[in-house]
């Protein structure tokens, strides 16, 4: 008795732990938290960060730049001239001693410092070019961003009523096994009485053990489901879905989707940007073929080292033309030229794509659907066969096999229809992923769920 005592403790322990490490986690609140968790999302947003600085410094070229400069410096010996050399041509034209034998015109120990402007008056268009490009980089950051969010919201769809289907699939493994487990307890029973032979009451053992393998089969794959949406959430622990998974909305044309995907797809959005920011490098590089102007300034702030020859300070224009470089330009404007192409064409497929994704998932959807119809049309019809075939068996008019095969199929029925609801809800969240609007699967969620309660908990 002390060591039945010992093991129930240690298996309430045991489960009160796991209940522990299971977080209770509804449909919105894993929504929240995929947005505020998610290492993928946040490695999006840095990247778009990065996308909207390089914006700011190609704005800033526009900008005049100013710059203060310090120098101090030491020479190997004072800079001047020998006027000794010229004293006998001067004679007596001079007073002696008023003409030294050396002119100091720079000491050997001096210090500088000055601010300088510059300022680009014309690049052939690189500047504006480069300010384009870094736009259109930061719009594409953005759809980027926006194409990774709703990639991730369709996958927490996948992977949330996957788990909350794992669920369901333990708690109807769990009941079929309970089920089989009293049929075989009347089953002993009934053979103990010489009511039924052997072999009825070993099926009946037979099919119980099976119940309990498919049981253990559905507890590890309830054990990955878990992992993979806490994976998904960055969560150290697991996740318990307390929002069941609600029957689906009715398909919508396949058309409105096709035409909205077209408008605000962020794929196609990126693929737009990428396309615009390929066609300034382009405009870029052919700029790189024409002359440069700039003016700069200079005004010198510490004059005590200057020399006679050097100004306080100075302005002017600098002109600069490259006539040849050996081809490296028009190189250059050949490969951005390329590149350009390059994305047009990838615009071009990932249209079709799209559409053929948008075609597929709504096929999806209306053939989940359909099943869906179908399980649920059987589901009772199933229930009121297990109903008869226990009745029947009791009284002696059939077999606990006929019994066993009712109590599997009312179990396949039960598992199809979740199955077929999560099947729905994936294909419509791949849906509203091509159209940039999974921001709308939590009201959606809950709109369903208030339209209609479950029937299966």
């Amino acid at each position: 008795m002390l060591g039945k005592g010992l093991i129930a403790i240690a298996l309430l322990v045991f489960m009160a732990g796991h209940s522990a490490a299971a977080e209770p986690l509804s449909f919105a609140a894993a929504m929240e938290r995929l947005e505020a968790d998610s290492h993928v999302l946040d490695a999006a947003r840095r990247e778009l960060a990065a996308a909207r600085a390089e914006a700011e410094v190609a704005r800033g070229r526009r900008l005049p730049s100013l710059a203060l400069e310090g120098k101090a410096t030491r020479l190997d010996e004072p800079l001047g001239l020998e006027l000794s050399e010229y004293a006998p041509a001067l004679g007596g034209l001079l007073p002696p001693g008023l003409v030294p034998d050396r002119l100091v015109i720079q000491e050997r120990q001096f210090y500088n410092l000055s601010l300088e402007a510059r300022l680009a008056l014309y690049s052939g268009g690189r500047i504006a070019a480069g300010i384009a490009a870094g736009e259109a980089g930061a719009e594409a950051g953005q759809a980027a961003l926006a194409a990774t969010r709703a990639e991730l919201h369709e996958l927490l769809v996948q992977r949330y009523f996957g788990l909350s289907l794992a669920d369901q699939a333990v708690s109807v493994r769990q009941a079929t096994v309970d089920g089989l487990g009293r049929h075989l307890a009347h089953a002993t029973r009934m053979e103990e009485e010489g009511l039924i032979a052997r072999a009825e009451r070993l099926r009946a053992n037979v099919a119980l053990a099976e119940a309990e393998r498919d049981l253990q089969t559905a507890e590890e794959s309830r054990s990955l489901a878990a992992s993979a949406l806490a994976a998904l959430l960055a969560m150290s622990g697991q996740a318990q879905p307390t929002t069941p998974i609600p029957p689906p909305p009715a398909a919508p044309s396949p058309e409105r989707f096709i035409n909205e995907m077209r408008a605000s797809s962020p794929t196609l959005a990126e693929l737009r940007a990428r396309k615009a920011q390929a066609e300034a490098a382009v405009r870029a590089e052919r700029g790189s073929l024409l002359p440069t102007l700039g003016a700069f300034g200079r005004r010198e702030l510490y004059t005590d080292d200057l020399t006679l020859l050097d100004p306080e300070w100075a302005v002017g224009l600098v002109a600069r033309w490259t006539l040849f470089d050996g081809g490296q330009r028009r190189g250059r404007l050949d490969q951005a030229a390329a590149r350009a192409d390059r994305v047009t064409a990838l615009l071009a497929d990932a249209e079709r794509q799209l559409e053929v994704r948008v075609r597929q998932r709504h096929q999806q959807l209306v053939t989940a659907l359909a099943r869906l119809d179908s399980f649920v049309a059987t589901r009772d019809l199933a229930e009121e066969s297990l109903r008869a075939q226990q009745r029947a068996f009791e009284e002696g008019l059939t077999s606990s096999l006929d019994v066993i095969d009712a109590e599997l199929a009312l179990s396949r029925v039960r598992l199809g229809e979740l199955d077929a609801r999560r099947q729905a809800w994936v294909a419509l969240a791949g849906l509203l992923a091509a159209v940039d609007q999974t921001d709308q699967l939590v009201e959606r969620v809950s709109e369903q769920l208030a339209a209609s309660s479950p029937t299966l908990d």
